[in-house]
């Protein structure tokens, strides 16, 4: 230590020489004498308090309302999941039955019953009669969808989606080996009429524009029966190549692809709530108290030490 002089001495004399009657005078507040675990008491208390007030807050109970939604949206996935799976596998079973010869008549109940089972069908495309819709690309490459007559044998009409055609060839002159009069049998998968999106233009009949297949509308124009059938395509790519140069319709393939994306919907929502959850848990969890606090400081302290 530092040796101090006379002067030092005298100086520190007089300065508590000066302060003594200011020491006398001073009494401790009753802030001040309340003892050290007393004050952590009461911050412990304050802060129990800001946290129920916080547990009862509107902004908590819209915190809760997220994984509620989460896991109530994952359950709804989970169990569209198993009605999807069911209805794949009565598609499946339709699919690989032997085809059948399409009755005369055709009930919307018997196509409903029957979507994807495969009918033969015999008659005479009525060319004069075709629709185009579309546009619709095929790998990229815009095109039109071929909707034609077939008549049958009784006379009667029904509505074959004979597959899709390239742009170049909208023409009918353009493409004479898909405009044969002759009979013909057709394979075809018996469908129900699809459904139009929201985005999807409203078709007008009057100026041959049809940007959907509009089954009710199109069999009123053609004096057909309210069936579609789509016309099953050879599997083979020299064939589709072949199809495609000269304007033969491409049909759907005999293993048509169902979108089943429910599983993904169903892990993205129970992963959404697990996550919300575990955030709202964080949030809301209890605060410290002033001891525990301390400790933890005192542990973080002796580390780096």
């Amino acid at each position: 230590m530092l040796a101090r002089g006379k002067p030092f001495q005298a100086a520190l004399c007089r300065f508590a020489g000066g302060h003594s009657q200011h020491a006398a005078k001073w009494q401790p507040t009753g802030f001040q004498r309340r003892s050290y675990s007393q004050r952590l008491d009461e911050d412990d208390s304050v802060l129990e308090t800001e946290w129920k007030r916080q547990l009862m807050s509107w902004k908590t109970l819209g915190l809760f309302t997220i994984p509620v939604i989460a896991f109530g949206l994952g359950t709804w996935q989970a169990q569209r999941l198993k009605w999807k799976m069911e209805l794949l596998d009565d598609v499946n079973d339709r699919m690989h039955r032997p085809p059948i010869p399409l009755p005369l008549r055709v009930s919307a109940s018997e196509i409903a019953r029957n979507e994807f089972r495969r009918v033969l069908v015999h008659g005479v495309f009525d060319h004069a009669a075709e629709v185009l819709v579309g546009p619709r690309a095929m790998e990229g490459e815009p095109g039109f969808i071929v909707v034609t007559p077939l008549v049958r044998e009784d006379g009667s009409r029904v509505l074959v989606n004979r597959g899709w055609i390239r742009r170049e060839l909208k023409d009918p002159k353009t493409r004479p080996e898909s405009q044969l009069d002759e009979p013909v049998t057709v394979v075809a998968f018996v469908r129900r009429a699809p459904r139009d999106n929201a985005f999807t233009p409203t078709s007008d009949p009057q100026s041959s524009e049809w940007f959907s297949i509009d089954v009710p509308r199109m069999a009123a124009r053609a004096n057909a029966q309210e069936v579609l059938l789509d016309a099953i395509h050879p599997e083979s790519a020299t064939s589709v190549l072949h199809d495609a140069r000269y304007g033969i319709p491409i049909g759907t393939p005999l293993q048509v692809d169902i979108r089943n994306n429910h599983l993904q919907y169903m892990i993205t929502w129970y992963g959404l709530g697990v996550f919300t959850s575990a955030m709202l848990i964080y949030s809301l969890r209890k605060p410290l108290t002033a001891a525990a606090r301390i400790r933890r400081m005192r542990d973080r302290a002796g580390r780096f030490l």
